[in-house]
C-alpha cells in the first residue's frame, strides 16, 4: 500500500533533493494561530534588506501579517503585489519623510532565500483546528500548500484533495490563503497545480521539466516537482507568470510558461538583427490570449529591452476588442494600461510621441501605403495575432500596364516600423503549403498541438457525428475538376482569385443544399438531436449555414417547427442592404449583435441556439458551447478554427461535438491530422521550397541568358515597364521557349508564396520580374482570358456530372468510416445505374480500401485475410482487357463488401469486444487449433487475454523488452490455464503479443 504518508514523505524527499529545508511542524517554534514562521521572517527581511531600520522591517512585517478586509481573493491581491514589488514603508527623519522599499525575496539570487517545507502544519482559527499536509515556505511565508491522496485508494482522488483545500480555504483556515501563490493536489499518479480561484478543471500538470526538454507523460509527480519547483523556476513562475484580472488570479500552464520563456529569448535576441522573432503555436482554446499577456509583461520587465513599446496587431475589429480586454483586465501586470488605436492617425500619435513604454493594440487595416513611416526605433516589438491570415503582400507585384508595384497590408506595417522586432501568435498550423508566415516570421519558436492539449485538459476532445449526408461527390471527377482549373491557369492565364471565386460561387452548391426539401429535413433532425443534448452541459448550440439566404430559411423553419423556440434561437451575421426587411429587422444592429455576445456567453440566458454563416467562426469563446451543426463545406485552416469553438473546457462537459450535415469529414479528419501531427519536420520544408524556387529561378535565367533584363531593377517605371514589356516579345520567340517559360513561372507562383522570407532581395526581385512577364504574355497571347462566368460554367458542367445524389439520407449511427456506412442498398443501386462504371467501381474501392486501413488498426487476422482479397479483385481491375471485366470486379466488391460487414460483427453474436474478437481471430487462425478446441473455450482465453494484456499494459511497454518480456508470460499463463496445446503455445504467444501491440498502437 501507498497511502498519504509515504506520498507526503515522497514529496519532502523531492524537495530535500533540490535543496529545501524540511521540518516536521511540530519542531517549528510558532503560535498555530500564526501561520507566518516570523523568526524566519524577520531573519530573511534582515539578510535582503541590511540598510534598513530595524522598526522599518518590522512595520513591513506587521503590513503582512495584518489585511483590511477578511477576503481572501482581495488579500491574497495585496500580497501578491507586496511580495512581488515590495513594500513602500514611510520614515520621518529630520523633519522629513524618507520612503524605504523592502523586499521579500530576492528574485535575482534563489539560493539568497530560505526554501523550507513543512508537513503536517497544525493551524487554528475560528475554533477550528486543521492540518494541511505539506507546506512550503519561502522567507517564513507560507507560498505553496499541499493536499496529498492515498495512491492505493481507489475510492479517493485528486478532485477530493481539491475540495479539502477548497473547505480549508473558505470555511476553516482562509488566513493560511492570504500568503499563497498557487495549491497542488496530488495522489502519486496524478499531480496538478492550480491557483486559489482556479475551478477543478483549470488545475493542471507541469509535464517539462527544463525549457527544451520533451513532454512527459504519466510521470506528473517527477516532472512537476523537478520542473515546477527548481527554486530558480518557482520564483519566475511567481513573480513573472503569475497574474490577476477581475475576479481570477492565473498562473501560467507549462506551455505557456515555457513557451514564452523561449518568445522571449528569440525577441531579444532578433532586437537589431532581421526583425525575425519567430513564430508561437498555441492551439485554439489553449489560453494563447494569456500567453501574449505574459509574454508582453516579461517584454516590458527586460532589463535587456529598456521599457520597449509593444504594438499588438489583429485583423478584425472584434478580435481586436477582445484581446485589448484581456490584457486591459491585467493592467497591474502589466504596470500600464494598454490604449486601443481608434484610426490611422491616432496610432501615429501614439507611437510618434513617445520614445519607450505604452502597450498599443491596433487592426492592421490601419497600415497603408499613406500610413508612411511611423518610427524607426528598435525597441519596439510587434506582436501579431493569427499571424497566417493577413500578414502577406511583402514583396511587390506589378501593373503590366504601368509597372507601378503593388503591396499588401505587412509591407507597409514593415515600413512604419522597419526597426521592429515581429513575432507572430497563431492557434492554427502552419501547414506544408502555406510557409509564408514562417518565411516571414521567422521560425516556429513553440508548438502546443491540440493532441496535447486535450491530454493535459487545456482543452475537450472533439468529436464527430455523421447525421446526414448529402451532396456526395465523386472524388475522380473532383480530382479531374482540379486538373481544368489547373489547365486554365497554366495555359489561358485565370488568376488564382478566379478560381477561388468560382469555387465559392458555383450556383449549384446553393441549390442543392438550399432546397426547401432538405432544408426541411436537416432542420427536422437538428431539432431532434439537439433534444437529446440540450441538458446534457449548458444547452448551447451553433448552426452553421452555407448561405446568409440559407441561414435565414433554416431560422424560419426552425420556428415553424417549433414555435416555442422564439427568442431562444437567432441569426448571427453582419447587416446587408440586399437582405429582406424581415431578415434585416431579426439581424438587428451592431449594437445588438454585442448584446446577443453577452447573452449567448451567459449560461442561464435563454439563448441557446445561434444561426452563423462567418461570424462567430474564429476568436469567440464560449466554454459551455458544446455542440456544433455544420451545413456548410470548409477546410484547412477556417475548419480548424470553426471546429475549436466547441472545445473550451467547462465544468461538467467531456467534449466538444461536431454534427455533420454537409460530408466534410475528409476535410475534417485532415484538419484533425494537421492538428495533432507530432512530427514537426513539416516546419522546415519552406527550406526545400527555396531549393525548388531557386531552380527554377535558375532555369529561367538561363533561359534569358541572351536576354538583357537588368532595366528591371532600377527606379524609373518606365524602363520596368519596357523591361517586362520586351521580355514578353522574347518568351514568344518560339512555342517552346513559350510553353516551357509559362509552366515553369506557374510553378514558381506557387512555390514562392511558401518561401519568400528566405529569399534575398535580388532573389525577390528577379522572380518579381518573370511573373510580371508571364502576366504580360497572358494579355497578349490571350486576350479572352476565362473570366468568373466562363470558369463557373465550365466546371459547374462537370461538377453537375460528379454529383451522386442531393437528396438526404438519415445516418443512424456513425461508425469508423462514413462512407462505407453509406453503402447502403439504395447507394449501391444508385452506383449500379451509373453509366460510368469505372468511376462506380473507383468509389468502391476508394471506401473498401479505407474501412480496410480502419480494421487493420483493431484486428490483424481479419485485416490480413481481407486485404488479401481485396488486393487480387484490384490486381484485376487493373489488369482488365475488355469493358465487361469492370461490371464483374464492381459485383465482387459489392460481394466482398457484405463479407468484410459479416466478419466484423462476428464480434457481437459471440457477445465479444472489438478487443477480445481480435484475440479470438488470432487463435482461431490456426485451423488445428479450431479442430482440437471449442468456440466456447477460445471466447473464454479470448476475454481472459484481454483482461491480462489490460492489467499488464504499461506506458510505452510495446517499445521495451523487460515489459514484452513480462506481458509474454502473462499471455503465457492465460494458454495455459486453458490447456492450450503446448505445441502451439510459442506462435500464439508472438501472434497475440503482436495484437496487443498493434491495439497499443492505436489507443
Amino acid at each position: 500500500m501507498f497511502r498519504e504518508g509515504e506520498l507526503e514523505k515522497a514529496v519532502i524527499e523531492y524537495l530535500q533533493e533540490l535543496g529545501y529545508s524540511y521540518m516536521h511542524a511540530s519542531l517549528l517554534e510558532r503560535d498555530e494561530k500564526e501561520v507566518l514562521l516570523f523568526g524566519r521572517l524577520e531573519a530573511a527581511l534582515q539578510k535582503l534588506n541590511p540598510s534598513v531600520p530595524a522598526e522599518v522591517r518590522r512595520q513591513a512585517i506587521r503590513k503582512i501579517q495584518h489585511f483590511e478586509t477578511n477576503d481572501v481573493l482581495t488579500n491574497n491581491r495585496v500580497f501578491h503585489k507586496y511580495l512581488t514589488e515590495t513594500i513602500e514603508i514611510p520614515e520621518f527623519v529630520n523633519g522629513e519623510t524618507v520612503y524605504h522599499r523592502v523586499s521579500l525575496v530576492d528574485w535575482d539570487t534563489p539560493e539568497n532565500n530560505d526554501f523550507l517545507v513543512v508537513n503536517q502544519l497544525e493551524v487554528v482559527e475560528k475554533d477550528a483546528k486543521k492540518i494541511p499536509d505539506v507546506v512550503v515556505y519561502i522567507n517564513g511565508m507560507p507560498l505553496v500548500v499541499m493536499e496529498l491522496k492515498s495512491t492505493s485508494r481507489e475510492e479517493v482522488g485528486i478532485e477530493d484533495a481539491y475540495k479539502q483545500l477548497k473547505n480549508y480555504m473558505n470555511v476553516h483556515i482562509p488566513t493560511l490563503f492570504y500568503y499563497n501563490a498557487f495549491l497542488i493536489i496530488s495522489d502519486g499518479v496524478n499531480a496538478k497545480a492550480g491557483t486559489i480561484t482556479a475551478p477543478f478543471d483549470r488545475f493542471s500538470a507541469w509535464k517539462k521539466i527544463d525549457l527544451y526538454d520533451e513532454v512527459l507523460e504519466n510521470r506528473q509527480l517527477d516532472t512537476l516537482m523537478y520542473g515546477l519547483f527548481d527554486k530558480a523556476r518557482l520564483l519566475d513562475v511567481i513573480r513573472n507568470f503569475t497574474l490577476f484580472t477581475g475576479e481570477a488570479k492565473i498562473m501560467a500552464a507549462y506551455h505557456q510558461y515555457y513557451g514564452m520563456k523561449k518568445a522571449l529569448l528569440s525577441t531579444i535576441k532578433a532586437i537589431g538583427t532581421d526583425g525575425r522573432a519567430g513564430v508561437i503555436w498555441h492551439t485554439q482554446g489553449s489560453g494563447k490570449s494569456y500567453s501574449m499577456v505574459f509574454l508582453a509583461g516579461n517584454l516590458v520587465k527586460s532589463e535587456e529591452l529598456k521599457n520597449p513599446t509593444i504594438v499588438v496587431i489583429t485583423d478584425r475589429n472584434d478580435l481586436d476588442g477582445q484581446l485589448a480586454s484581456t490584457f486591459s483586465g491585467a493592467s497591474d501586470f502589466l504596470r500600464q494600461t494598454p490604449i486601443q488605436a481608434e484610426s490611422r492617425s491616432h496610432i501615429k500619435d501614439l507611437l510618434a510621441n513617445r520614445q519607450t513604454g505604452g502597450i498599443i493594440f491596433s487592426t492592421i487595416q490601419k497600415f497603408e501605403e499613406e500610413t508612411g513611416l511611423l518610427s524607426e526605433r528598435e525597441n519596439i516589438i510587434v506582436m501579431v495575432d493569427e499571424a497566417h491570415r493577413t500578414q502577406y503582400g511583402v514583396d511587390p507585384t506589378y501593373d503590366i500596364h504601368t509597372g507601378e508595384e503593388k503591396y499588401g497590408f505587412a509591407k507597409y506595417l514593415r515600413a512604419a516600423l522597419p526597426n521592429a522586432t515581429y513575432i507572430a501568435f497563431t492557434g492554427t498550423p502552419i501547414e506544408t503549403t502555406d510557409k509564408s508566415t514562417t518565411g516571414l516570421f521567422g521560425d516556429i519558436i513553440d508548438i502546443y498541438d491540440m493532441t496535447q492539449a486535450v491530454q493535459d485538459g487545456a482543452t475537450v476532445k472533439i468529436y464527430y457525428e455523421s447525421r446526414l449526408a448529402k451532396v456526395k461527390l465523386d472524388e475522380s471527377k473532383m480530382s479531374e475538376i482540379d486538373r481544368e482549373y489547373w489547365n486554365m491557369q497554366v495555359n489561358e492565364g485565370v488568376e488564382d482569385y478566379i478560381v477561388e471565386q468560382s469555387q465559392n460561387q458555383l450556383s449549384r452548391m446553393e441549390q442543392i443544399i438550399g432546397d426547401k426539401d432538405r432544408i426541411q429535413q436537416v432542420v427536422a433532425d437538428i431539432l431532434n438531436h439537439y433534444e437529446d443534448r440540450k441538458n446534457l452541459v449548458a444547452g448551447k448550440a451553433m448552426i452553421v449555414a452555407y448561405s446568409r439566404k440559407t441561414a435565414y430559411a433554416m431560422y424560419q423553419e426552425i420556428l415553424r417547427q417549433q414555435p416555442a423556440l422564439e427568442g431562444k434561437v437567432k441569426m448571427v451575421m453582419t447587416q446587408n442592404n440586399q437582405d429582406p426587411e424581415e431578415m434585416a429587422k431579426l439581424i438587428g444592429s451592431k449594437q445588438q449583435r454585442k448584446e446577443l455576445e453577452k447573452e449567448f456567453k451567459d449560461v442561464n440566458s435563454p439563448l441557446k441556439i445561434v444561426i452563423v454563416v462567418d461570424m462567430w467562426l474564429t476568436g469567440f469563446d464560449v466554454p459551455a458551447l458544446d455542440t456544433m451543426y455544420v451545413d456548410k463545406p470548409m477546410k484547412a485552416h477556417n475548419l480548424m478554427q470553426a471546429i475549436a469553438r466547441v472545445n473550451r473546457v467547462y465544468p461538467g462537459k467531456t467534449g466538444g461535438l461536431i454534427v455533420d450535415y454537409i460530408g466534410l469529414k475528409r476535410n475534417l479528419m485532415e484538419a484533425l491530422k494537421t492538428y495533432t501531427r507530432r512530427d514537426q519536420d513539416k516546419v522546415q520544408e519552406n527550406e526545400e521550397a527555396l531549393k525548388i524556387a531557386l531552380n527554377i529561378l535558375e532555369v529561367l535565367q538561363k533561359m534569358f541568358h541572351a536576354y538583357d533584363y537588368s532595366g528591371f531593377f532600377g527606379d524609373s517605371d518606365k524602363k520596368r515597364y519596357e523591361t517586362i514589356r520586351d521580355g514578353a516579345e522574347f518568351v514568344q520567340e518560339t512555342e517552346k521557349r513559350k510553353s516551357m517559360f509559362m509552366t515553369e513561372t506557374k510553378k514558381l507562383k506557387d512555390v514562392y508564396k511558401i518561401c519568400t522570407g528566405l529569399c534575398t532581395d535580388r532573389q525577390k526581385q528577379e522572380i518579381s520580374y518573370f511573373i510580371a512577364v508571364r502576366s504580360f504574355v497572358m494579355k497578349t497571347a490571350r486576350p479572352d482570358v476565362p473570366d468568373l462566368k466562363e470558369v463557373n460554367e465550365r466546371i459547374s458542367k462537370m461538377l453537375e456530372e460528379a454529383i451522386l445524389g442531393d437528396q438526404v439520407m438519415v445516418l443512424t449511427e456513425a461508425s469508423s468510416s462514413e462512407s462505407f456506412d453509406l453503402l447502403n442498398e439504395d447507394n449501391i443501386t444508385k452506383l449500379r445505374a451509373m453509366p460510368q462504371k469505372n468511376i462506380a467501381t473507383n468509389i468502391l474501392m476508394r471506401v473498401m480500401k479505407e474501412k480496410l486501413e480502419n480494421v487493420k488498426k483493431t484486428n490483424m487476422t481479419v485485416s490480413k485475410s481481407f486485404s488479401e482479397k481485396f488486393e487480387l479483385i484490384m490486381d484485376r481491375y487493373h489488369n482488365r482487357n475488355d469493358h465487361m471485366d469492370v461490371y464483374e470486379v464492381f459485383e465482387e466488391l459489392i460481394k466482398f463488401k457484405g463479407e468484410l460487414e459479416e466478419a466484423i460483427e462476428e464480434g457481437e453474436q459471440l457477445g465479444l469486444t472489438y478487443e477480445e474478437k481480435a484475440f479470438f481471430d488470432v487463435l482461431g487462425a490456426d485451423p488445428d487449433i479450431k479442430k482440437l478446441m471449442e468456440d466456447d473455450i477460445l471466447i473464454k482465453i479470448a476475454k481472459d487475454l484481454t483482461k491480462a494484456v489490460k492489467e499488464n499494459r504499461t506506458v510505452d511497454w510495446d517499445k521495451k523488452r523487460q515489459a514484452q518480456a513480462k506481458m509474454r508470460l502473462a499471455i503465457k499463463k492465460v494458454l495455459r490455464k486453458h490447456g492450450y496445446p503446448p505445441n502451439k503455445e510459442p506462435k500464439a504467444v508472438e501472434d497475440v503479443l503482436e495484437q496487443a501491440k498493434l491495439q497499443a498502437a492505436n489507443m
